[in-house]
């Protein structure tokens, strides 16, 4: 797999998580804005870490994610992270 792939891969499957669990609209996930502008606080990003540790394996320290992070910016943290890459 590439990294492009699995860079996408990952952007997806955290758009999913973040719309369909935590009940973001798509569109405001992949607009750019900080998890912060978003309403994401930090229990939602320890919930979040513990859903990528159960559904793809990737073990994120606390604190990794931050609120200050986009998207892109916590899918390169991911992507750092994932022993498939």
């Amino acid at each position: 797999m590439t990294t492009a792939t699995v860079t996408q891969k990952i952007k997806t499957h955290l758009v999913s998580v973040l719309s369909g669990k935590f009940g973001l609209p798509e569109d405001e996930v992949l607009s750019g804005a900080s998890f912060e502008e978003l309403d994401i606080d930090s229990l939602i990003l320890v919930e979040l870490g513990l859903i990528l540790r159960k559904e793809m394996g990737i073990v994120l320290e606390e604190g990794e994610l931050k609120s200050s992070f986009t998207l892109d910016d916590a899918v390169a943290v991911i992507e750092a992270k994932d022993p498939r890459v």
